[in-house]
């Protein structure tokens, strides 16, 4: 005779659905299209952040150390593209890059 058997599944496991394991799963599966995340980070801080702070700066009288800020900003930036770093470094560097930019407009414009 056949016994017959009764699978029950795990509940003891618990998935973790927090922003935090969701942005390591993007910067992960991102590692693929490293070259694709550098060339965007670079261009935007190049073709747009860095442009826009130094107009902003000319016209609304900005601090010298804002250009230093914003030069370091960059190479925060570029360090982890050419030193070929994951994709996470990247990422980081653009968004305290992001953040200090707009910050420091904000300053100038108000």
């Amino acid at each position: 005779m056949a016994t017959l058997t009764q699978v029950t599944p795990d509940y003891s496991t618990t998935t973790d659905t927090s922003w935090i394991s969701s942005v390591k799963k993007f910067v992960s599966e991102a590692e693929f299209y490293r070259f694709g995340w550098a060339v965007g980070a670079l261009a935007i801080q190049g073709c747009i952040l860095s442009p826009v702070l130094l107009l902003i700066m000319a016209n609304f009288g900005g601090g010298d150390w804002q250009f230093l800020v914003s030069m370091l900003c960059f190479l925060g930036v570029l360090v982890p593209v050419l030193s070929a770093l994951p994709v996470r470094y990247i990422f980081s560097g653009f968004a305290i890059s992001l953040i200090l930019h707009i910050v420091m407009i904000a300053i100038d414009l108000l």
